[in-house]
This record gives structure tokens, C-alpha cells and sequence, in this order.
């Protein structure tokens, strides 16, 4: 029960302790996380390749790389709960 009130894991296959902690609002949010994980696995591999393309001298190709790794930079920040969300405690 500690676990799951500290950690508030998605509801899937928790349902049996989110009944026992009642007072505890029930998260639903793994569409966000797995979306946010593959955004950020996208974010490092382009700024990577990225990076090598520049040091290697094609430039549009790590322009390309730059800008995507930028818009995943971006959706990330919209994905992440906005300070009125976050749980102190």
C-alpha cells in the first residue's frame, strides 16, 4: 500500500490495491508516458546523429536531424504535467 500511494502507478493490474487506498485519485496516464518515452528515445538518437552529421560536414542532414530533435523537445514539454498537476509529497 506505501508503494502504491508514493509511486500512484497506472491502474492497470493495481486494482485490487487502488480499492484498498480510496482516498488515493486512480492515475491513468500510460498513453502519455509511453508516448513521452519514445519522443525522448526519437529526441536522443536524432541529436546524436545529429551532432555526427555536423562534425562530418553534411549540414542539411544534421539541420534535419536538429529540427527533429527540437519538435520532440517540444512535444515532450507538452506532454509533462503542467506545476498545478505535480504532488507535493
Amino acid at each position: 500500500m506505501k508503494f502504491y500511494r508514493k509511486v500512484r502507478p497506472q491502474i492497470t493490474g493495481w486494482q485490487p490495491v487502488a480499492k484498498l487506498a480510496e482516498d488515493e485519485p486512480v492515475t491513468r496516464d500510460l498513453g502519455k508516458n509511453l508516448a513521452s518515452w519514445v519522443l525522448g528515445c526519437v529526441l536522443i538518437y536524432s541529436a546524436l546523429f545529429c551532432i555526427g552529421e555536423l562534425c562530418f560536414g553534411r549540414y542539411q542532414t544534421g539541420f534535419l536531424l536538429a529540427v527533429v530533435a527540437i519538435v520532440c523537445g517540444l512535444a515532450i514539454s507538452r506532454l509533462m504535467p503542467k506545476p498545478a498537476e505535480w504532488r507535493v509529497g
